[in-house]
């Protein structure tokens, strides 16, 4: 009696995978098309939804700056640098604050309303007044990602300064530590572990929080792209831009999630 041989799980995995993606295309390519389903059902129609043929059609325009809206990467380029810079800092500001606080019993108890008061605040509040202060420029997209991700690296920062044994504390104040070289040599290992675990989340809020200004104040980035798309109803466009944004989010997202293991396992 013979055996039936198995896909090792990895290719069966993907094969299913490649085929749930052509079957998706296929659907959204022809079943739209059929009067049936667009006469009943109105967001089927090819006029909202566009469809795969026509995306690819789109994209490649957008790409080779054919689209009218001029070369595409100076867009690109800002929504990019603006949530990696605005990123960057708003950890190490968030890692530095987490930091104190968590060395701190006493700063941080005088601090945690403000803290709690001003991470309740929505950010997309805030917007407004960081474009009236910048101006519509890329300044006012760092600003308001630097706010975001500044309390996704603090929160764990601090966790991960208060986390240390307290048996740990004590021998190191036993053994004539101050509180600086407590700080140093104790806490902050734990600090930077526990920001980088926080910067896959980081990079994914920034990359929302910088499109979203451009969308709301018109800053010269993808968001604009988007918007101007949306506003003439050119659906094709507006998937084309959401799929270049979204390689740019899984880019970025696999980046951090490549520098997370690095250093964690160097930690380790």
């Amino acid at each position: 009696m013979t055996t039936k041989r198995r896909l090792p799980p990895r290719v069966e995995r993907t094969v299913i995978q490649a085929v749930i993606v052509v079957v998706s295309l296929a659907l959204w390519e022809y079943v739209p098309k059929a009067d049936i389903v667009a006469d009943h059902v109105r967001f089927l129609d090819p006029y909202y939804i566009s469809s795969p043929t026509q995306v690819w059609a789109s994209l490649k325009s957008l790409v080779a700056g054919n689209s009218g809206s001029g070369s595409l990467w100076p867009y690109f380029q800002t929504t990019l640098v603006s949530t990696v810079e605005g990123t960057l800092v708003g950890l190490i500001l968030g890692a530095l604050a987490g930091l104190l606080f968590s060395n701190s019993h006493r700063l941080a108890d005088i601090c945690r309303p403000f803290i709690v008061l001003a991470n309740s605040v929505p950010r997309i509040a805030l917007i407004p007044i960081s474009v009236v202060i910048f101006g519509p420029t890329a300044t006012a997209s760092v600003v308001n990602v630097i706010t975001v991700v500044f309390f996704v690296a603090f929160f764990n920062a601090f966790e991960g300064g208060r986390s240390i044994r307290p048996a740990v504390l004590e021998n190191a104040q036993l053994l004539g530590a101050s509180s600086w070289q407590v700080m140093r040599s104790i806490r902050l290992p734990r600090v930077l572990m526990w920001t980088f675990a926080a910067v896959p989340n980081a990079i994914s809020f920034g990359l929302i929080v910088s499109v979203t200004t451009e969308l709301l104040a018109g800053v010269r980035g993808m968001g604009v792209l988007l918007q101007s798309a949306t506003t003439y109803l050119q659906t094709s466009l507006t998937f084309a831009i959401v799929i270049l944004l979204s390689a740019m989010g899984l880019a970025l997202y696999g980046g951090a999630v490549l520098l997370q293991r690095l250093v964690l396992r160097w930690e380790e």
